[in-house]
């Protein structure tokens, strides 16, 4: 994770409670106004965030204002889950999801019956319960387990491919796995934990190891590293038997940036670049529109590439 993508949950405006605008002089005529001017915003009965800083926010962050606000507000207690619990553990999602899940063991009763609540029974060991953030979500290890059986494929390869910075290994998710057996989705857990690399810095390069895959490209090296005239570079992916190396730009992670130090990040890519094609190697920048939304174009200019280098896929 670079400097410049915090991942979610970084500088979270406070949640304020109804109580504390009350003692800030705000009765309910006034935090009504203010609600409406877009001054605060109400994210729950009872629960609202300041208006300008919470716009200013990435949408899996204000998501997580609002899974916070959920459960503080909630009289039930519950347990997040699934991807609202990848999200409490600051894991960077593919898609944010849109409502809340939550989690509790057969025959315990359900969380409070909001519209936006989607309500799960499984087996939970207390051991698979922890706090974050002063609040319950399943841990890492079952959170990335309930993803990789529930959630579509590529959602779950990009938050298997976090594991080490949530501390877990694959090895640890396989011994787990044969729990779930007869249960819904183990057969496309094992495809995810098959798929999983955890030298994968960012979704943007998860889902283009993905798409390579699934177009039947080569498979890249990892991090593979280079050395230039000023240092030691990091190329996201490599055909080095090609000399060919695939960048992804992942612009949306400066939006919120400081505009100097976007402008000096993008000088050191620049010259990184120029260094890397100065060794004779040929340098693809992709962003996320060559891989979500044009990925036949993207194949073939990678192809093109290796086929300069050598290489007839």
């Amino acid at each position: 994770m670079t400097a410049l993508d915090p991942g979610p949950g970084a500088d979270l405006p406070p949640l304020l409670r109804t109580a504390d605008l009350q003692d800030a002089g705000l009765g309910d005529r006034a935090v009504h106004r203010q609600v409406q001017e877009g001054r605060l915003v109400r994210l729950r009965a009872g629960w609202y965030v300041r208006g300008e800083p919470y716009r200013a926010l990435r949408q899996e962050d204000r998501m997580l204002l609002g899974h916070l606000a959920y459960a503080r507000s909630s009289t039930a207690d519950p347990v997040l889950c699934h991807a609202s619990a990848a999200l409490v553990h600051g894991l960077r999602l593919y898609r944010v999801p849109t409502r809340v899940h939550t989690v509790s063991a057969p025959g315990r009763g359900t969380h409070n019956g909001a519209p936006d609540v989607v309500r799960h029974q499984e087996p939970l060991p207390p051991a698979d319960v922890v706090e974050v953030r002063g609040i319950r979500v399943t841990s890492a290890e079952r959170t990335l387990l309930d993803c990789a059986r529930l959630l579509p494929f590529t959602d779950a390869v990009v938050l298997a491919d976090q594991a080490a910075a949530v501390r877990v290994t694959r090895a640890r998710l396989e011994r787990r796995l044969p729990e779930w057996r007869g249960r819904r989705g183990v057969r496309r857990a094992h495809r995810v934990l098959c798929a999983m690399d955890v030298r994968a810095e960012s979704v943007g390069e998860t889902l283009t190891r993905l798409m390579l895959a699934e177009w039947g490209l080569p498979e890249p090296r990892l991090q593979w590293v280079l050395d230039g005239r000023s240092g030691r570079y990091r190329a996201d992916l490599a055909w080095p038997e090609h000399r060919v190396v695939l960048e992804f730009d992942g612009r949306l992670k400066y939006a919120h940036a400081d505009p100097a130090v976007v402008a000096s990040v993008l000088r050191d890519e620049r010259r990184r670049e120029v260094e890397i094609q100065e060794l004779g190697w040929t340098v693809i920048r992709i962003g996320w529109k060559d891989v979500v939304s044009t990925p036949e174009t993207t194949v073939a200019r990678i192809k093109k590439a290796l086929q300069a280098g050598g290489h007839r896929p």
